[in-house]
C-alpha cells in the first residue's frame, strides 16, 4: 500500500514482517501503516510504534526488529586485537602496558600523519619526528639527514594538523604523505590511537617514521623489475634504521623496529648487509627488531636441488609466460662444492656448461629465441661464505627453460635457487617442482630478530602465502605468526581489510611495545634485552596438541600476548 506520510523520521518505525496467510490483509487493517513488498515472503511495514509495544525483541519478534549491517572495508574490527590478547592486556591498568614511554619505528611508505589514530587525546601528533627521504626541499642542513631528504619534527608536525583544522594547507608545513598506504597501516595495527571504535595494538606509543625513497632506475633495470612497482634500495634502509636509532638515543627512550619489507635476494641465513646490520641492532639495550616472513610460499619461486658429480647434473626446469623484461636468479650452494651451469632454451638452443670464474661475468645471445642471459659466479660470497651463481635471462621466450647443475669437486651436496618477488617481475615464472619451505623473504633469516609469518584468525588455518621457514642453515623461522589475513587497519582512505606478513610483523611489534612499557613503567628497567623478549613472546605462543613444533609454517606457535604476561606471572 502507498506510504502518505515521511516513513524517514525518526519517530516512523521499520518492521520486517513474513507474508504468512492474513498477514498482508491485517497489515492493510491497521490504521498509521504503510507496506512495501520486498520479495514475496517479506513485507516491509512503516509506521509509529504501537503504545502496547516496546522496541525489543521480546514484544516484536526477533526478525521484526531490523538488524545493523556495517561496510566490511570501512566498520572498526578489532578481533585479531581480541585473538592476541592484546585487549585483556590492554584492560590491566596495573600493567601499564599500552606502549607508553616507547618508540616505535617504522621504515616504509611513510605515514598519514592528520589520522586521528596517530593522535593523543589532545589531537597533537605522537609522531616525534617523520624523515621523507622523498622530500627535495630540505636545504637547511638542521632539518636534513644523510645528505638527502627532510627530517620534519614534532612541532611542525603539530604546526600542520593545527593548519589541517583551521582549513588552511597542511602539507605547505610537512609535505610528507603516504600515497601508497602501506607505512600507515602498519603504523595503525601496531600503534593506533582509540578513535571511532578502533584501537591498535599500543595505543600509548609515540612513533619515528621513515618514508623511503623509490630505487634508482639503474637498479631497476638491473635486476629486470617491472616499471610501477615499488622497489626501494638496501643502502636506504640501512640509513633509515640509522637515523631510527640515532633518533631514540636522541630521546632516551627504547625503539622497536617494524620493518614490512622484504627481498629475494640473498642466501637466506642471515647473511646479507641489512640482516647483519639488524642483527646487530638487536644486541645492544632497549632495541628490538620485527621483520616479516614474505608472502612467496604459493609462489613457486624456490627449488632445492641435490648435485651428484661432474658429469651427471641436476636439471633444473623454469617455466615463463614469456611476458615482461625477464628475471634474475640466484643459486646458492649449501656446502663447499663449486657448483657451474649450462643452460637449454624452450627451442632447445643450448648453451655449453659455463666455467665457474670468480669476477667473470659471461653473456650468451640465443640465437631462435632472441633472450640474451647472463651468468656471475662468486664462489666465496663475503657475507655468507658460500658460493652463489647470479642468473640474469632477459626477454626470455615463453616455455620451459632448463638449467643444469653440475658439481666441480664431486661433492655431494644440495643447493637453494630463488627466483624474484613475484610482484617484482610482473610476469608468470615459477619452478615446475618447487619446494615451499624455505620461502622466507631476507631479511628474515637473521638470528637476533623476531620473523613473524601469518595465519588467518578467523578461521584458525595458516596463510598459504605465508612464507615459510626454516632459514637455510637450518635456524627456527618463523619465531611465530600472527594475524595477516584480513586484517583490519587504517589506511590514508578509511578503515580497510589488507593481507600480508607485514601486517603480521605490526601485530607482533605492538605487542613487544607492550612488553617494553611494562618493563619501563612498572618494573623500571633501564636495560630492556631483546632476547629476553624474544624468549617471553615464544613461551607464550599458543601451541595445538595436533602439531609438533617448532615448524616451518607457525614456528613456536600463535602469538598472544597475555598468555605471555601470564607465563611472566608463573615464572
Amino acid at each position: 500500500m502507498a506510504c502518505d506520510f515521511d516513513i524517514t523520521k525518526e519517530n516512523i518505525y521499520d518492521y520486517i514482517i513474513e507474508d504468512t496467510p492474513g498477514a498482508d490483509e491485517a497489515i492493510k487493517a491497521l490504521s498509521g501503516i504503510c507496506s512495501q513488498r520486498a520479495d514475496s515472503q517479506w513485507i516491509i511495514a512503516h509506521g509509529e510504534l504501537p503504545d502496547n509495544r516496546q522496541l525489543n525483541i521480546s514484544s516484536l519478534g526477533y526478525f521484526t526488529i531490523p538488524k545493523l549491517y556495517g561496510l566490511m572495508e570501512g566498520d572498526a574490527d578489532i578481533s585479531a586485537l581480541d585473538e592476541i590478547g592484546a585487549l585483556r592486556v590492554l584492560g590491566q591498568d596495573n600493567l601499564k602496558a599500552d606502549g607508553s614511554n616507547v618508540l616505535i619505528g617504522y621504515v616504509d611508505t611513510g605515514i598519514d600523519y592528520l589520522n586521528d589514530v596517530f593522535k593523543d587525546r589532545l589531537g597533537n601528533t605522537r609522531i616525534q619526528a617523520i624523515w621523507d627521504q622523498t622530500d627535495k626541499t630540505g636545504t637547511d642542513a638542521t632539518n636534513t639527514y644523510a645528505h638527502f631528504g627532510r627530517v620534519y619534527e614534532k612541532d611542525e608536525i603539530d604546526r600542520a594538523i593545527e593548519a589541517d583544522n583551521n582549513g588552511e594547507n597542511p602539507y605547505s608545513y610537512v609535505a610528507q604523505r603516504d600515497t601508497s598506504g602501506h607505512g600507515t597501516l602498519l603504523a595503525s595495527i601496531s600503534a593506533g590511537s582509540y578513535a571511532d571504535g578502533y584501537v591498535g595494538v599500543a595505543p600509548g606509543a609515540e612513533l619515528l617514521v621513515v618514508k623511503l625513497k623509490q630505487s634508482k632506475q639503474y637498479l631497476r633495470d638491473f635486476f629486470l623489475i617491472k616499471d610501477d612497482v615499488p622497489a626501494f634500495e638496501e643502502s636506504d634502509i640501512m640509513l633509515a634504521l640509522r637515523f631510527l636509532e640515532d633518533y631514540a638515543i636522541r630521546l632516551g627512550k627504547p625503539l622497536i623496529i617494524i620493518f614490512g619489507l622484504g627481498s629475494a635476494n640473498g642466501s637466506r641465513t642471515g647473511a646479507s648487509p641489512l640482516a647483519e646490520m639488524m642483527e646487530n641492532l638487536t644486541k645492544k639495550p632497549n632495541i628490538s627488531v620485527i621483520t616479516c616472513m614474505g608472502n612467496e610460499a604459493n609462489n613457486k619461486c624456490h627449488y632445492k636441488g641435490t648435485v651428484m658429480s661432474a658429469l651427471v647434473p641436476d636439471v633444473m626446469e623454469i617455466n615463463v609466460d614469456g611476458t615482461g623484461k625477464g628475471f634474475t636468479m640466484e643459486i646458492w650452494a649449501d656446502s663447499l662444492d663449486i657448483l657451474s651451469v649450462s643452460i637449454e632454451s624452450p627451442s632447445g638452443e643450448y648453451v655449453p656448461r659455463i666455467p665457474a670464474r670468480m669476477g667473470a661475468s659471461m653473456e650468451y645471445t640465443f640465437l631462435y629465441e632472441g633472450s640474451t642471459v647472463t651468468v656471475d659466479y662468486q664462489i666465496t660470497e663475503n657475507v655468507a661464505g658460500m658460493e652463489v651463481i647470479f642468473v640474469r635471462l632477459k626477454t626470455p621466450v615463453e616455455g620451459t627453460w632448463k638449467f643444469y647443475i653440475y658439481s666441480l669437486t664431486n661433492i655431494k651436496g644440495s643447493y637453494n635457487a630463488w627466483l624474484p618477488l613475484k610482484q617484482f617481475s610482473g610476469q608468470d615464472i615459477y619452478f615446475l617442482k618447487s619446494d615451499p619451505d624455505t620461502t622466507l623473504t631476507v631479511p628474515a633469516a637473521a638470528d637476533g630478530v623476531i620473523s613473524v609469518g601469518a595465519y588467518n584468525h578467523y578461521t584458525g588455518a595458516a596463510y598459504y602465502e605465508s612464507g615459510r621457514g626454516y632459514s637455510a642453515d637450518g635456524r627456527i623461522k618463523p619465531d611465530f605468526v600472527a594475524p595477516g589475513a584480513g586484517v583490519y587497519g587504517i589506511a590514508p582512505s578509511g578503515g580497510v581489510k589488507v593481507t600480508g606478513t607485514s601486517y603480521a610483523a605490526a601485530y607482533a611489534g605492538g605487542c613487544v611495545a607492550l612488553l617494553y612499557s611494562y618493563q619501563v613503567n612498572v618494573k623500571n628497567s633501564q636495560m630492556i634485552n631483546h632476547n629476553d623478549i624474544k624468549a617471553q613472546l615464544i613461551r607464550g605462543a599458543v601451541r595445538s596438541e595436533y602439531m609438533v613444533y617448532p615448524n616451518p609454517v607457525a614456528g613456536y606457535g600463535k602469538l598472544n600476548i597475555y598468555t605471555t604476561f601470564n607465563m611472566m606471572r608463573i615464572s
